[in-house]
């Protein structure tokens, strides 16, 4: 230990030294042992320098040992943090309970159990699902049972390294202000985790297994979601190894659809044989790849793919009915064709009225608060990033049976009252429908974009992430964001910035006081007098990466074709010119894998 003290931060050997020398950790000894041995300091020193992050929802992170990583420990601490925070609700809420469940990612199962171990110890009631669930099963579970709250083990959308610790409060939505920061206090504050056993917990009637009988309500709820009868579109399916086959599937099937599953990410896996590299988030197109190649080859109207927790999908749509191509489509492109085909669809059966409402997070496109307002509904556009602020606005309406729908563009999209999450089974299912509605007029969802565009003007809406790994990726991070609000650009591309604005209170912008990735870390440049063209950048408050989220417009004046090339073209010099002012604050030095949702 000793060589290493001049190697490794003074905070990384401390908690290497703690974590090779308590009883608590042997288990994790011959990982630790190995990375000494391999002297690979860059990882230690990124597991060991600090605590994980942790965020309103919970953590989320890459497995292995260390307090910066996703372990026995770190999970305990969030479910003792969140014991503690229970118990300052009294014993009714304890007694309400807490669901539990899990997706398929590395030792789930076990922290799942571990989870009811801790809450039982601390007198507090649980129902763990019998076996993998998608994430809104168990929004929807929170507010079925009437528990206090959900928890759901899962990384989400995180590459296949990590897990983590979800957590639903009692009306099936994230904790909002100022109960957030209670909650991650609490977890920080953990010093001592209770502990009982699982098999004891379940004879003291502390753990109830359930199944069935919330999935059949689940199920039942999405069924009433459905627009159209027709059962037109043909249908490859891939749940990516994971959660999928228990919402998005089976609602595809109960509805009569033709699906077909792509048989190599059909069963659960842990080691998601289907990743990019990493990556199982198939916002990206690369992850997506293997589902479209087999929608291709059987001739499928749509190609599906949800993520591991199964609360986001993403599709590749036929753009042309006499050819079996399938081409890749946004979230912001793909709401946009659904909202105005859900609209259209109400002005039929005349139920139009302005109390309906649209609620979507400010990144993503503007196109759909031009259509929402072109049908005189309601729009709520300017929310932060994450799906807590759109399921807090839901829970606050006055009649929830207005809320219609909502998106972002991390293909998270929700439609009905029952659940405060995104539902990769509610985006399936709409996008089915939808491609069967124009396959029966003969048209694709690129043919009824086009018309869309025609209307309301051209949008390019891009997502792309620079990753930034480690101690010193972190660094940069902060250093980014401290130069960009210290000194923010005068124009980019050639386009002045008219307004820059911030969401961050303005004394956590002081460079004293700045965390990266915590609540409203968000700017956002405008680039047109119409506030239309825009680039807004944050750092993931969940990863080692920060985003850009892009976006041009045009209107249509004499050929969409001239404006679609116009408006990607400057989306282009923007993203350009935005790494070259990304340059010159962090030096230019090798930038980290960059991915686009589409491009």
């Amino acid at each position: 230990m000793e060589e290493l003290k001049n190697k490794l931060s003074e905070e990384a050997y401390s908690n290497l030294n703690k974590w090779l020398t308590d009883s608590e950790f042997t288990i994790y000894k011959d990982e630790l042992n190995k990375l000494i041995s391999d002297n690979n300091i860059i990882e230690l020193e990124d597991a060991f320098y600090t605590r994980i992050r942790i965020g309103t929802g919970g953590i989320r992170g890459k497995i292995g040992a260390g307090p910066n990583r996703i372990n026995l420990r770190t999970i305990g601490e969030a479910a003792q943090g969140l014991a503690n925070f229970i118990e300052d609700f009294g014993q009714e809420a304890k007694d309400k309970g807490v669901i539990v469940s899990h997706e398929v990612r590395k030792y789930s199962r076990d922290f799942a159990k571990l989870t009811c171990s801790i809450l039982a110890a601390n007198g507090i009631k649980t129902f763990l699902f019998d076996g993998i669930r998608a994430t809104p099963e168990v929004s929807f579970a929170v507010r079925h049972l009437q528990t206090i709250a959900g928890v759901q083990l899962t990384a989400s959308h995180n590459p296949r390294t990590d897990n983590g610790f979800k957590f639903f409060w009692t009306d099936g939505g994230q904790v909002v202000p100022p109960l957030d920061e209670k909650f991650m206090q609490l977890v920080l504050d953990v010093q001592e985790i209770k502990r009982t056993g699982f098999e004891d917990a379940e004879k003291q009637g502390f753990v109830k297994i359930i199944g069935k009988e919330v999935d059949e309500a689940y199920l039942q709820r999405l069924l009433e979601l459905s627009l159209t009868k027709s059962r037109s579109a043909k249908v490859a399916f891939s749940p990516l190894n994971s959660s999928g086959i228990t919402n998005a599937l089976p609602i595809l099937k109960q509805e009569g659809f033709d699906v077909t599953v792509l048989e190599s990410q059909a069963n659960p896996d842990e080691n998601f044989p289907g990743a990019y590299r990493d990556y199982i988030n198939p916002e990206f197109e690369q992850v997506l790849q293997p589902t479209t190649e087999f929608g291709e080859k059987i001739g499928a109207d749509i190609a599906i793919c949800t993520d591991p927790d199964g609360c986001r999908f993403a599709a590749s749509f036929k753009t042309n009915i006499n050819s079996n191509k399938l081409t890749y489509l946004t979230a912001n492109e793909i709401a946009s064709a659904m909202l105005y085909l859900i609209l259209n669809k109400i002005k039929e059966e005349g139920k139009i009225k302005p109390e309906l409402l649209l609620v979507k997070i400010f990144a993503s496109t503007t196109l759909a608060t031009d259509i929402a307002k072109s049908f005189g509904i309601s729009v709520i556009d300017d929310l932060l990033v994450g799906y807590k602020w759109i399921g807090q606005t839901v829970e606050h309406m006055k009649n929830t049976k207005d809320f219609i729908f909502s998106f972002e563009d991390t293909c998270g999209y929700c439609r009905g009252d029952f659940i405060r999450d995104k539902d990769g089974a509610i985006g399936a299912i709409t996008a089915a429908e939808m491609v069967s509605c124009l396959k029966d007029q003969g048209k694709t969802v690129t043919d009824y974009l086009n018309e869309i565009y025609l209307k309301y003007g051209y949008y390019r809406n891009v997502l792309y992430q620079v990753e930034s790994f480690g101690k010193e990726g972190f660094e940069d991070i902060v250093k980014l964001y401290k130069a960009l609000r210290a000194d923010p650009p005068k124009e980019i591309a050639g386009l002045k910035v008219v307004k820059v604005i911030d969401k961050l209170p303005e004394e956590q912008r002081k460079p004293e006081n700045y965390k990266a990735g915590v609540t409203g870390d968000e700017i956002t440049f405008i680039l047109s007098e119409d506030e239309r063209i825009r680039l807004l950048t944050r750092p993931s408050g969940t990863q080692p990466q920060f985003k850009y989220y892009l976006q041009t417009f045009g209107k249509v004046d004499v050929s969409l074709e001239e404006t679609k090339k116009e408006v990607d073209a400057l989306a282009q010099k923007i993203e350009d010119d935005m790494y070259v002012i990304q340059d010159r604050i962090l030096g230019k030095k090798e930038r980290g894998l960059i991915i686009r949702s589409h491009w």
